[in-house]
């Protein structure tokens, strides 16, 4: 599936990465240079960099299968053009909604020109984050160059439109967030801020933290809320593309007198051998090093195909890629449970870690995204059952 991603927020960050370590192909497209320069390389990403037209957009989304519209909440019309790309490409939109923050004791404006006009009938200093694109509309406050400290990003098209503006050096603020609440407060302290303007950005993009700081401040929050829009939040999307594979089920089998074959010695060989033998089964290892438990047959050579027959399960355990994948496939071919120790795609059965204590025992596996987890849950596993023992 062709997918393409309208990115430049933390969230679309976060998309891509863990598309990129699932494996997965995307294209991500972000509006500017400096867009693509906090974007940091990975696999299977491609960046593609420009402002496009909703025309341009529709020839770009050809042969594509979804989009997921990752852009600013506030990108009205970056939003209306791509959902109208889509329409015309024929291909899925979906948008990535970023979740709202509950704020309380602030004053709700519809937009940056209603949050002017209400600046206009107040007094004090203002510290706007509300970025550069809308800044014109508060040249409409009397005094505004006096009054109004920007903060915007350290971009060069950022630091032209102030200027274009008239806002003085003095009272332009070029940082890229995130901000703590401390670095806030330090800044409405620097502006001797009696308001601070901003939008519903929520969690991603620091609005807790300014909230936090403007009640330390004892500042007033002018709060431009969010265009109303249907979409998904960023967990939903995350299953949607990224769907988790079905836990193992847990299948417990009588070893008793059962051929078992385990091929390779080093730890991770010998350990599986030791634990098959405690169970019941008739091991045999096949190495030409290392040594094999006590109670199982040791032949030193090479694994030959014929090696497997009659086996009920084999352990492929060889610091060898290329032997343990045939093991695998000849094991498929005969319907014989196997498990790869290097690869967890290339087995039939997964080996567990395996407690046992007052006549129980447990077998624990994990998805493979984390060992440590498995080895902290076996642990504590083992505790219990030392308890039932005592």
């Amino acid at each position: 599936m062709k997918l393409v991603i309208f990115a430049g927020t933390s969230e679309g960050r976060d998309l891509c990465t863990r598309l990129s370590q699932a494996g997965r192909e995307a294209t991500v497209c972000v509006a500017t240079e400096y867009g693509k320069e906090i974007l940091p390389p990975m696999p299977g990403i491609t960046v593609h960099t420009g402002r496009m037209t909703a025309e341009e957009m529709a020839d770009f989304l050809q042969e594509t299968q979804m989009v997921v519209d990752a852009t600013h909440p506030y990108a009205v019309e970056v939003s209306k053009n791509i959902r109208q790309a889509c329409e015309t490409a024929n291909c899925r939109y979906i948008r990535l909604l970023r979740p709202k923050t509950q704020a309380e004791h602030v004053v709700h404006v519809a937009s940056a020109a209603e949050a002017a006009e209400y600046l206009a009938h107040t007094e004090g200093n203002v510290l706007l984050t509300v970025g550069s694109k809308e800044l014109h509309c508060f040249t409409a406050v009397p005094e505004y160059a006096k009054r109004l400290w920007p903060r915007v990003l350290p971009a060069a098209a950022s630091m032209e439109i102030c200027q274009k503006l008239g806002f003085p050096a003095a009272h332009t603020i070029l940082m890229q967030g995130p901000f703590s609440e401390e670095l806030n407060t330090a800044l409405l302290h620097t502006c001797g801020a009696k308001w601070l303007v901003t939008k519903d950005t929520g969690a991603a993009g620091g609005l807790p933290e300014k909230l936090a700081a403007a009640k330390r401040c004892g500042c007033q929050v002018l709060l431009i809320d969010r265009p109303q829009e249907d979409g998904m939040t960023p967990e939903a999307v995350y299953r949607l593309l990224l769907p988790r594979k079905p836990l193992r089920f847990p299948l417990f089998v009588d070893l008793t007198g059962r051929q078992c074959l385990v091929v390779g010695c080093g730890k991770i060989g010998a350990h599986r051998a030791e634990a098959l033998l405690r169970y019941g089964a008739v091991v045999t290892v096949i190495a030409p090093e290392g040594e094999a438990p006590a109670g199982a047959t040791h032949i030193r050579r090479r694994v030959q195909p014929e090696d497997l027959d009659g086996m009920f399960l084999v352990t492929a355990a060889t610091d060898n890629r290329q032997v343990n994948h045939a093991i695998y496939e000849q094991c498929v071919q005969r319907n014989i449970w196997v498990s790869t120790a290097d690869n967890r795609e290339e087995c039939t059965f997964f080996f567990p870690a395996v407690r046992t204590g007052g006549g129980l025992s447990v077998g624990l596996v994990s998805d493979g995204s984390d060992h440590k987890k498995t080895a902290r849950a076996a642990r504590a596993i083992e505790a219990v059952l030392q308890e039932e023992i005592g």
